[in-house]
């Protein structure tokens, strides 16, 4: 996946003054290079997707693809799926391995809200409706190399949720918690639903981080660090009345 980092910018522009910046689709910003882009006054703009109208693609005879070497396949082996367009990868690709996580990840959401249905918790439904609807985007955000948008679920954006997911004493009069039977229904299920979003993160940071530490979607890894934090702190609204907590832990 193409980067688009703050150097290249700064060679790029030079000393010219420019109201916006076209990014290709599937090229990523790193962090650096949009706070560039921001301190310049410059506006970026995302250039529509091209897929199969690649300069690449359009090389190709109809109905093959493009290899994980870069290689022309008249087919689609099954040990292969696409990663863009025609682009062909194995199934162990971390980032294929990423988007499976997101899956089971929203399916796992939709199973909660069926209990909490089943559990006359309309309340909780709709929250976990948010966050579905939040998940969901993640992975046409992921594909089409577009940013993340900022997280406002529940009544909470990323700020109010990081508050409360370390001070839980002071919103909820529950201090820190391992899981417990006694957490009831909800907050159990919710529970599953944050070792789950984790799991997605860590899938996230083996696609998109490399060996020095530097990311090439640090929106998205963040955005899902803040999902399992959410999940975390809806715990604490959906716990049952008079509950008191072992004690701290996993």
């Amino acid at each position: 996946m193409p980067v688009l980092t703050e150097t290249e910018l700064r060679r790029s522009l030079m000393d010219r003054t420019v109201a916006t910046w076209t990014i290709p689709r599937g090229t990523v910003p790193t962090p650096a290079a949009l706070d560039f882009l921001k301190e310049r006054g410059i506006t970026p703009v995302y250039a529509p997707a091209e897929t199969v109208k690649d300069a690449r693609f359009r090389e190709l005879p109809p109905g093959s693809f493009v290899g994980p070497g870069g290689e022309t396949l008249d087919r689609k082996p099954e040990s292969m799926t696409h990663l863009s367009g025609r682009r062909l990868v194995s199934k162990n690709h971390p980032v294929i391995a990423f988007r499976g996580k997101l899956d089971s990840l929203c399916a796992q959401i939709v199973s909660a809200q069926l209990l909490g249905s089943q559990l006359g918790r309309e309340d909780f439904v709709a929250d976990l409706g948010e966050v579905s609807e939040f998940v969901r985007r993640l992975l046409p955000c992921e594909l089409r190399g577009e940013p993340v948008p900022p997280m406002l679920l529940c009544g909470w954006d990323a700020a109010a949720v990081k508050e409360r997911s370390h001070h839980p004493q002071k919103y909820f009069g529950v201090g820190h918690m391992k899981s417990a039977l006694g957490m009831g229904a909800l907050s159990v299920s919710l529970n599953v639903l944050r070792a789950q979003a984790r799991e997605t993160e860590l899938a996230a940071a083996r696609a998109f981080v490399d060996d020095r530490g530097e990311s090439a979607r640090e929106d998205l890894v963040t955005a899902l660090n803040r999902l399992s934090s959410l999940l975390y702190v809806l715990m604490y609204k959906y716990l049952p009345a008079g509950f008191v907590p072992e004690g701290a832990g996993i």
